[in-house]
């Protein structure tokens, strides 16, 4: 006959078993075993201001990426800088460059086959101009950007006003295939959309559109002939025939976004459609190539979002990532669906003006961002060093804000030790109830703290005279 137990006793028996499962998987496994991803911190690369990153094809590889600066950069660092270890240290290469110039850039683009021509294109304003010479440049490097030649290029408009030729590239899109058609296509500012087949020495025009801001191709150009505009006025453009025409693509587009401030596409557009566009007020997803839009995210009250990146092929990956006006990054990592901020504004005090996934984000987790602060790494801490060093500066910067925050409040800025207490906790793959119980206690000192720096309470001491 069976035994009858109450449910009291089943529910206590119950509990025990999953403790002792617990602690069973704990001795087999034991400390260190946990499979949690390491954590991600921000690391200041450098001083520099730029206007763009651009990665290696083979970047998992050869750890090379390079940048170009902006005009917001100091006129003694404007140039083209060179990194062969994913942004520790970067060399200047920027030879053929006119140093009195100091030019700044618009478009940094390497070959497609990069690793066997090491060829490099450049766009960008020229400044302190000759009476007659044109605004825009376009250089290129054939030795991996150790020298540069400035092409004199032909088939831009000559404007009566001016006395100048209208040539400046403010974007740029090179054919995978580059090496046998010699296929670029760019945006020109107030001018409209060129292509060139010669890899920039001759251009014409393919359509005159004049509010045009940059230029887009999703990978499978040219084979698909498919282009994208982003644009002042007209929001998203598209072009099914390589740029011949041009229609606008806004369904599901708020009225706030006129103006379009970049696109981005999926890895797999030849067969998702998946692309993507951003402005101040939101970023927005189409699943049927901008025939219709839907919202994915907006910026917190009073914020514009400025940058935005794109990694994966949004059927096994796809991770989304922009920038606002306030110095924060959100990052989703699940295709759009949620997003989260990844705590930018720790160091940061500036608007994110460039943000950029590697071409391994996947599997480095690595995200590159630029704003007037400088460049920024987000991403697992090589060694301990890079850690202190990254928690370091993030200490700086929020004193600094605190310091900023209280002189203005009219207070005096007065520096407190942490309280903060490290618990040295051990990762288990299986957690143990008391290791619960620590976190917990953990979190509650953590969301005081959190309270006390957010009030600026612990950081005020007296009035200023």
């Amino acid at each position: 006959m069976m035994k009858r137990v109450s449910s009291k006793k089943a529910w206590q028996r119950g509990c025990l078993g999953l403790v002792a499962v617990c602690l069973a998987l704990t001795l087999v496994f034991g400390p260190g075993t946990a499979q949690q991803p390491a954590p991600r911190l921000w690391e200041k690369l450098g001083p520099n201001r730029i206007a763009v990153w651009s990665f290696s094809p083979n970047f998992a590889t050869d750890n090379t990426v390079f940048i170009a600066t902006s005009a917001l950069e100091k006129l003694s660092l404007r140039g083209v800088y060179r990194s062969e270890d994913r942004g520790a240290t970067w060399k200047q290469v920027s030879e053929g460059l006119t140093a009195k110039k100091r030019d700044y850039y618009t478009a940094l683009k390497l070959s497609p086959t990069y690793a066997s021509d090491s060829t490099l294109w450049l766009t960008g304003h020229k400044t302190s101009l000759a009476v007659k010479e044109a605004f825009g440049g376009l250089w290129e490097s054939t030795d991996d950007a150790a020298t540069w030649s400035e092409i004199d290029y032909k088939g831009f408009p000559l404007r009566q006003l001016t006395g100048k030729v209208s040539q400046d590239l403010i974007g740029l899109v090179i054919s995978p295939k580059i090496a046998e058609d010699g296929l670029m296509v760019g945006a020109a500012a107030g001018e409209g959309v060129y292509a060139s087949h010669d890899k920039g020495r001759n251009w014409e025009v393919l359509s005159p559109i004049k509010d045009i801001t940059n230029i887009f191709a999703p990978p499978n150009f040219p084979d698909e002939p498919f282009l994208a505009l982003a644009t002042t006025g007209s929001q998203v453009m598209v072009s099914t025939d390589g740029g011949k025409t041009f229609e606008t693509r806004g369904s599901g587009l708020s009225e706030t976004m006129k103006s379009v401030r970049g696109v981005a596409f999926s890895a797999n557009f030849a067969q998702d459609r998946t692309m993507f566009c951003f402005g101040a007020a939101g970023v927005y997803m189409s699943k049927d190539a901008g025939m219709n839009w839907a919202l994915i995210a907006e910026p917190e009250q009073n914020a514009s979002i400025e940058s935005l990146t794109v990694a994966g092929d949004f059927s096994t990956f796809g991770a989304i990532a922009y920038g606002t006006d306030d110095s924060k990054i959100f990052l989703s990592e699940d295709m759009g669906k949620t997003f989260a901020s990844i705590g930018a504004e720790t160091v940061l005090s500036y608007k994110v003006d460039t943000l950029a996934f590697p071409p391994d984000y996947a599997d480095s987790r690595q995200i590159f961002a630029g704003s007037q602060d400088g460049i920024f790494r987000y991403g697992p801490a090589i060694n301990e060093e890079a850690a202190a060093a990254a928690q370091s500066h993030a200490d700086s910067v929020e004193a600094t804000r605190v310091a900023r925050a209280t002189t203005v409040a009219g207070m005096e800025f007065v520096p407190e030790q942490s309280d903060r207490v490290e618990t040295g906790c051990i990762a288990y793959s299986v957690a143990p109830l008391s290791l619960i119980v620590v976190l917990a206690v953990k979190t509650g000192r953590s969301d005081k703290n959190h309270l006390r720096r957010n009030g600026l309470t612990r950081n005020i001491r007296k009035r200023l005279p």
